[in-house]
C-alpha cells in the first residue's frame, strides 16, 4: 500500500518524530545540490530489493524533484509490501526547515 503526502504533512511526521526514511531518488549530484536532512539517496535506477532492505518495516517516503519518480516508487515499493509514499509535490520549491541541506562547499 502507498500514500501521497504533502510537504506539510511530512513536516508534522518529521516533528513528531515518527520512524521514517526518506529517499531521494535524485542523481548524486542533485542530491548533493540539496536534499531533506536525514534523507536517505538512492537513484531511481538503483532502486532494488537489496537497497531498500535496511529500511524494511519502517514507512519510506520517497521523493525526487517533481513527484512523478517518487509515485511510481512508492506504487511499485507498496505493491511489493513496503509501507511507502510519495512527497506528492517532489522537493523543487521546498524552503522549509528540513532543508535544503547542500553538501557542496559553495
Amino acid at each position: 500500500m502507498f500514500a501521497v503526502i504533502s510537504i506539510p504533512r511530512l513536516e508534522q511526521m518529521l516533528d513528531q518524530g515518527q520512524d521514517l526514511v526518506m529517499i531521494d531518488l535524485r542523481s548524486p549530484e542533485e542530491y548533493g545540490a540539496g536534499h531533506l536532512a536525514g534523507a536517505v539517496n538512492i537513484p531511481e535506477e538503483e532502486l532494488c530489493r537489496d537497497r531498500l532492505m535496511p529500511y524494511a518495516g519502517r514507512f519510506l517516503v520517497f521523493y525526487c524533484t517533481h513527484g512523478g519518480k517518487s509515485m511510481r516508487a512508492a506504487r511499485d515499493w507498496g505493491k511489493r509490501g513496503f509501507h511507502a509514499a510519495s512527497l506528492g509535490s517532489g522537493i523543487q520549491y521546498y524552503r522549509g526547515k528540513y532543508g535544503p541541506v547542500s553538501q557542496n562547499p559553495h
